[in-house]
């Protein structure tokens, strides 16, 4: 009964959000339905494209999104849930939507300009630079934390026997496994759906002498053998079936305008396909293999035109986003009812607590402010600003459309962190949830046996298949998040080039230089650093992100002669959140020797404050600085 009075509450708020917040800053925009947007004032086809509104919201959703709503919440629940939970629906209303509502209006009414490019008009040539700066850093970590997730979440592995498979003895195993000696994972194929494997390990060598894995294993007396269900190959099959397709449905939709009935109904069909195809012919390869593909594929999807592989590969994959996030709720209410009649009470061993500062405080830091930026996305996001500047106020064919696709959006995003949150206090047992997430550092599956375990409680269905389910939701959310994240790091950098040159090298603005450029710092950045230390920055950062933004909304709606107190507030509270944060992961990358992130830090507050003094300036001398030329 608890996980329903949670989840009404949370509606109740979301919906009195919307009604009343929402509304109000449209007021306070002055929104007229009849202005005209840059979709239809410049459009070419490439970037500027009128979008059907539900297409347009499938493709913000799964971009801003990501896995920040899931990966984010499910780090902070060592807190407990109630500290997270809170955060996540205040934070939604009163921060993260306006946040994300603001961009992109002021966006729609300066051509569909970026974030950055409106810095420059009320923050003057200095405030455009110090912006362009820091959204560049901040998207080669956001780029790499996701890269990172990705290959994670598609080479994830658990034990057979943990996800309601039945096992072979150990001896069978053995027996099989040590035809191929030396190899610590060998394909055994022991369920008629979920590919699985044979895990051998041997004990830690007493000596501090490195040996190679498979030396250790041909050597060791005494190995286990483990039977592992493959989670992340059905994942992987998945993605390359629906990115194949993404072209032929970008020309039906964009080019031959097939309406929105025929449309579902195909990208339905293949994402089914998609998920049946990977469940008989899973793809299992390396962590590095996977780096690399993913790596080639975000090339391709931020450089060619939107509309031919982004937005329809984005359309294909909302589907399954938006099963997972009803399935997960329906999985919520049913298990919230059976709760109180005795119906399907299952997981007796949930004892994930409403509190726990004393977890938190081990593997997190203080509550505040790091539970804040953990959470991260499910309340306040910079990278939306992002989203919303870049791509969406491109395609947004109606003003009035905005609050529907931006505020909503951003709703959407913190109920689907409250439904995570509820998963895990579902479907993991408190000491499951801190061994995956906090000690094997492995996020990802830890929400996805979460995912499975609930579906099991609440419907029957399969502990694996929901695993599986929760795998595929998370990785969608990735991918949309990667391609759009290196397509807007590539319009930064041609902005940049800009700045430094009054006439850059036509090279400085290729299209496939920049991108190659995007992909380079996100793969190198990626194999540096393991994600939850990226996390940690990549929090404080996406969140600073989003005072800077906030910062820049405020000076446009003072420039214009509006009230601008609505984003001003939140602005100072981020920014004092993230620096603290920032501060605190500093000091820890510092004791780790850590350079990378050292700098990173560093460069982070150089460009915080540079910032702040900015807009003090700018307010304090009551006075708007200048125009400086756009750049050529």
């Amino acid at each position: 009964m608890s996980v329903l009075i949670i989840l009404a509450v949370a509606f109740a708020c979301y919906w009195a959000g919307n009604r009343f917040y929402g509304t109000r800053i449209e007021r306070l925009f002055q929104v007229d339905p009849q202005r005209r947007t840059p979709a239809h004032e410049l459009q070419d086809g490439v970037d500027y494209v009128p979008a059907k509104p539900h297409v347009l919201f499938a493709h913000h959703f799964a971009a801003i999104a990501g896995a920040g709503p899931i990966v984010g919440p499910t780090l902070a629940c060592a807190y407990g849930i109630v500290p997270a939970l809170v955060w996540v629906v205040v934070g939604a209303i009163f921060l993260g939507g306006v946040h994300d509502l603001s961009a992109l209006i002021i966006s729609v009414r300066e051509k569909g300009h970026s974030i950055a490019d409106i810095a420059r008009k009320v923050l003057g040539p200095t405030g455009y630079g110090l912006m362009i700066g820091f959204l560049l850093l901040c998207l080669f970590m956001i780029t790499a934390t996701f890269l990172n997730l990705s290959v994670v979440a598609l080479t994830s592995a658990y034990p057979a026997g943990k996800v309601g498979l039945q096992s072979p003895p150990e001896q069978t195993l053995r027996a099989y496994a040590d035809q191929y000696p030396g190899k610590p994972m060998v394909a055994y194929p022991a369920h008629p759906w979920m590919p699985t494997s044979i895990a051998v390990k041997a004990p830690a060598p007493d000596s501090k002498t490195a040996v190679p894995e498979g030396e250790l294993l041909a050597a060791a007396p005494v190995k286990t053998y483990t039977l592992m269900a493959r989670i992340g190959g059905i994942a992987s099959t998945s993605v390359l079936l629906i990115t194949a397709c993404a072209p032929f449905l970008g020309w039906l939709i964009y080019r031959r305008n097939l309406s929105a009935r025929f449309t579902y109904p195909l990208a339905a069909f293949v994402c089914l396909s998609s998920v049946m195809l990977g469940l008989k012919f899973p793809v299992n390869v390396s962590v590095e293999q996977w780096r690399i593909f993913m790596t080639l594929y975000v090339v391709l999807a931020s450089a060619i035109p939107v509309w031919l592989l982004l937005m329809p590969r984005d359309f294909v994959n909302v589907q399954i986003l938006y099963v997972g996030v009803i399935g997960i709720f329906a999985g919520l209410l049913t298990w919230g009812a059976g709760t109180s009649t005795g119906v399907s009470t299952a997981m007796g061993t949930r004892d994930m607590p409403w509190f726990n500062y004393a977890d938190g405080m081990q593997y997190i830091g203080m509550l505040w402010p790091m539970m804040l930026i953990t959470v991260s996305c499910g309340a306040i996001s910079g990278f939306h600003c992002l989203v919303s500047s870049g791509t969406s106020a491109k395609q947004l064919a109606n003003e009035g459309d905005a609050r529907r696709i931006a505020y909503r959006g951003m709703l959407l995003e913190s109920m689907l962190a409250v439904a995570v949150i509820l998963t895990l206090f579902v479907g993991l047992a408190r000491t499951d949830y801190l061994q995956i997430t906090h000690l094997d550092k492995n996020p990802v599956l830890a929400i996805s046996l979460a995912t499975g375990n609930l579906l099991h409680s609440a419907f029957h269905v399969p502990v694996w298949c929901g695993t599986v389910f929760g795998i595929l939701l998370l990785e969608g959310f990735v991918v949309t998040t990667l391609d759009v994240a290196v397509r807007l790091t590539r319009y930064l950098l041609e902005e940049l080039w800009k700045i430094v040159w009054s006439r850059p090298h036509p090279l400085l603005l290729n299209i496939w230089f920049n991108t190659g450029l995007a992909v380079l710092g996100m793969y190198v950045l990626s194999r540096w650093n393991a994600l939850p230390v990226l996390w940690r920055v990549f929090g404080s950062a996406n969140q600073m992100m989003a005072a800077m933004a906030l910062l820049v909304v405020a000076a446009w709606m003072r420039q214009h002669g509006r009230r601008y107190a609505f984003a001003l507030i939140p602005c100072v509270i981020m920014f004092v959140t993230t620096l603290t944060s920032t501060a605190i992961t500093l000091r820890l990358n510092i004791l780790s020797k850590n350079w990378s992130l050292t700098a990173a830090c560093l460069i982070l507050f150089a460009l915080a404050f540079g910032m702040i003094v900015v807009g003090f300036r700018v307010f304090r001398n009551g006075t708007v600085p200048a125009l400086s030329p756009e750049p050529a």
